[in-house]
């Protein structure tokens, strides 16, 4: 421990506002310990090893004192209690009564070693997966945890200690079959002190907020209690014949230590064997269980917890534990928060419960039996109750209906199947509940035709004038997100929406853009076989551009794509591009049979205009190109060459004369997109001299480039010498840049984000 651990406990011990509360709070955390632990001992060695209940409760005892002694001393959390726990205790008794059966014709003791042997096995193992979990960080899945899913397990564990605290007043279990039997006169006598004593703790806390509140309602419960049995004439034994008194453990026990080194010999391993799977599923359980009870602490304490170092802890405790016999345990939530609650933040708490745990396990523990049952009994069921309050009223606000059901659900199932079985219910339906909110999110960022989007290819007129009348044959659909089950069918019935007949005319070409997918699952790529399937029998050719490449790979691999059927290109823009190209294939290939005159006359006039206008455009540009010779630096580019990289300087504007080029945008991945095609007359590069952002993309020449560099100096020499000129490079260039921003072009937001 800490420096400055030892500092604060020290402050604790010596200053009485915090002494007091965790000395009241650690009594009755360690009376809490030592019946748990007894009980756990009787449920561990039943049937057959039934006779050993009593020599076992040192294996439970000595677990939990050690078990809490170092987690008091070494947690992050100052109150936290950690002892050998139920849900392990439960698998171990049905381990114990197999291994019993099995040596039935052997000497009881080899039956009782053997199973002291499975026991330690079970945390030997438990604390190893610990170790492991805290070694490669896998504590923080428990972060996913849904947060309904933990107050519907907190909510159950209040109804558990609701349930544990009827049995130690009235030794009856609460349920279907005991209700008849809690209901007597005589076993309502017995919970009426104790429930009274809950009552009595729920109004003074939630009145008064002061530290002396729960020890002062104690001191009162011993003295009216003493009261009555001296208003009765009762003695202590006609108290505990009578009911109203722990009792249950023997004088003449020696609980601890249990087992000698003699004991060894005994073990039967071939009894053990058989037993493996159960003992298997024991680190399992407890693991997590583990991660769940510290998202609870963390939950109701509103702080995080350092879960590598906890983890660590809980190994070394189990490792220590398991190899003294005790078995598998983990922090206990309820102990653990009994005094936050009752005002106390201190680790006197935890070391006040483990050295009376210590006391009774080394020094007998019969003197405890003469404690009043229902001030044990109602502080549980005061616990209990404020949980559920906590957890089924007062969070009624904090969540909607459907998290709200969740709760009670996992709450109901813990009560009447287990604490295990609520837990995986509550996962279930979580997992539920979140398919269906996410399906629910829209898939499909984009939805529109060719006549909205274009690619950045230059095209002539007449074929912009065919691409507007049949852009509409090509259905677009920008995909973002995650891609499972749910949203893939959404996505597929969003397809299956434009195939129907009545929705208009049948699209030839669907582009499928999954630049802005995060992921899929397996569930997705058949989803998309379906949905290729339906556009192959609607004579539609299916484009996917920025494909993730296990997606494409999964799709060859699982049915035969054919190429006319299927594409796989690398972005959006040659997506568009391709379809593009065949819809102007398609009409040349039918323009043999077209009879309509008109249209071919506007189409003449049109490419005539265009004509006009390019010439007009190219005569500009070489009458620029003359008149900034004596400012210009030429060059040559060859077909592959990288005239520009992404995000370095251009120092300057450069101007294509001949050849054809692209600028490519990469982002982090090196998936590369394709924001502009250049050509004769094109214009690159920045104007302003020593501007702090580099290049958009980079600039690959396709084919043999002629080049000319306008610097940034020359340009502002030119300014000074020649106005005239350097005005009409402006005029240019800036009628360039707002064809570019007025194009509608797919490649456009990407180019202005990588700007």
């Amino acid at each position: 421990m800490s420096n400055n651990r030892w500092r604060v406990l020290l402050r604790d011990v010596s200053t009485p506002s915090r002494l007091i509360p965790a000395l009241s709070s650690g009594l009755m955390v360690g009376l809490l310990i030592i019946v748990i632990e007894l009980s756990l001992a009787s449920l561990i060695f039943s049937g057959p090893l039934a006779q050993f209940a009593s020599s076992a409760a040192g294996l439970t005892l000595f677990g939990g004192f050690i078990m809490c002694l170092f987690v008091a001393l070494g947690s992050g959390f100052p109150t936290s209690i950690c002892v050998p726990q139920d849900a392990p205790a439960a698998i171990l008794a049905v381990v114990a009564t197999g291994i019993g059966t099995s040596l039935a014709a052997a000497d009881p003791h080899v039956g009782f070693v053997t199973v002291g042997a499975a026991i330690a096995l079970s945390s030997l193992a438990s604390g190893l997966l610990y170790l492991a979990m805290g070694r490669f960080g896998l504590g923080n899945l428990m972060r996913y945890m849904p947060f309904p899913v933990v107050g519907g397990f907190l909510a159950g564990i209040g109804w558990l200690l609701v349930q544990g605290s009827v049995s130690i007043m009235a030794e009856v279990p609460l349920s279907f079959a005991g209700l008849p039997q809690l209901l007597s006169a005589e076993k309502l006598l017995l919970l009426a002190p104790g429930a009274s004593l809950t009552l009595t703790l729920l109004l003074a806390m939630n009145r008064w907020r002061n530290v002396f509140i729960m020890p002062g309602v104690l001191l009162a419960a011993l003295v009216a209690f003493a009261l009555y049995l001296f208003l009765t004439g009762q003695t202590l034994a006609d108290a505990g014949r009578a009911g109203l008194l722990l009792g249950g453990i023997p004088d003449d026990v020696i609980l601890w230590p249990v087992f000698s080194l003699s004991d060894l010999a005994l073990i039967r391993w071939e009894a053990i064997v058989p037993q493996l799977p159960q003992l298997c599923t024991i680190p399992l359980v407890s693991a997590i269980s583990f991660l769940l009870i510290s998202s609870g602490i963390e939950t109701a304490a509103q702080r995080d917890l350092d879960l590598k170092h906890e983890l660590y802890l809980n190994s070394a405790v189990n490792l220590l534990g398991g190899a003294c016999g005790a078995h598998t345990g983990y922090t206990a939530l309820s102990l653990t928060m009994l005094g936050p609650k009752t005002g106390s933040d201190s680790r006197l708490v935890g070391l006040c419960a483990a050295l009376l745990t210590g006391a009774a396990t080394f020094l007998g523990a019969a003197v405890l039996g003469n404690f009043p049952r229902f001030i044990l009994g109602g502080m549980v069921l005061f616990l209990g109750v404020a949980t559920l309050l906590d957890w089924v009223v007062y969070a009624r606000r904090q969540f909607t209906r459907v998290e709200y059901a969740l709760i009670l659900a996992i709450l109901l199932t813990i009560g009447l199947f287990g604490f295990l079985q609520g837990v995986g219910v509550g996962l279930v339906m979580a997992t539920v509940v979140f398919v269906v909110k996410y399906s629910r999110l829209p898939v499909v960022r984009q939805d529109t035709d060719a006549t909205a989007l274009s690619s950045t290819r230059q095209r002539s007129v007449p074929d912009q004038h065919i691409l507007r009348g049949q852009g509409q044959n090509v259905r677009i659909l920008r995909v973002m997100g995650y891609l499972f089950f749910g949203s893939a069918n959404i996505l597929s019935r969003s397809v299956a929406a434009h195939l129907k007949p009545d929705a208009g005319p049948l699209p030839s070409h669907l582009i499928l853009d999954f630049s802005e997918v995060d992921g899929f699952d397996s569930s997705a790529v058949n989803c998309f076989l379906r949905m290729l399937q339906r556009c192959a029998a609607a004579d539609c050719q299916v484009v996917f551009s920025a494909t993730p490449p296990t997606l494409e790979d999964q799709l060859r691999r699982a049915a035969p794509l054919e190429a006319d059927r299927v594409r796989f290109l690398p972005d959006l823009d040659r997506a568009l591009e391709f379809c593009e190209d065949a819809l102007l294939e398609r009409d040349l290939a039918s323009s043999a049979t077209d009879a309509d005159a008109d249209a071919r006359s506007n189409l003449f006039d049109s490419a005539v205009d265009d004509m006009l206008r390019r010439l007009e455009e190219g005569e500009r540009f070489e009458a620029l190109l003359a008149s900034l010779g004596p400012h210009l630096e030429h060059r040559q580019a060859l077909a592959g060459e990288v005239v520009v990289r992404q995000g370095d300087a251009t120092d300057g504007v450069f101007l294509f004369v001949s050849g054809q080029a692209e600028e490519l945008f990469e982002d982090e991945t090196a998936a590369a997109t394709r924001l502009r095609s250049l050509g004769p007359g094109s214009m690159a590069g920045q104007l302003a001299p020593g501007q702090s952002h580099g290049a958009a993309g980079s600039i690959h020449a396709r084919t043999d480039c002629s080049l000319a560099h306008l610097s940034a100096a020359a340009l502002h020499d030119l300014e000074s010498t020649d106005p005239a000129t350097a005005l009409a490079f402006y005029g240019l260039f800036t009628a360039q840049l707002e064809a570019r921003l007025a194009q509608p072009a797919s490649a456009k937001c990407v180019g202005a984000a990588a700007s």
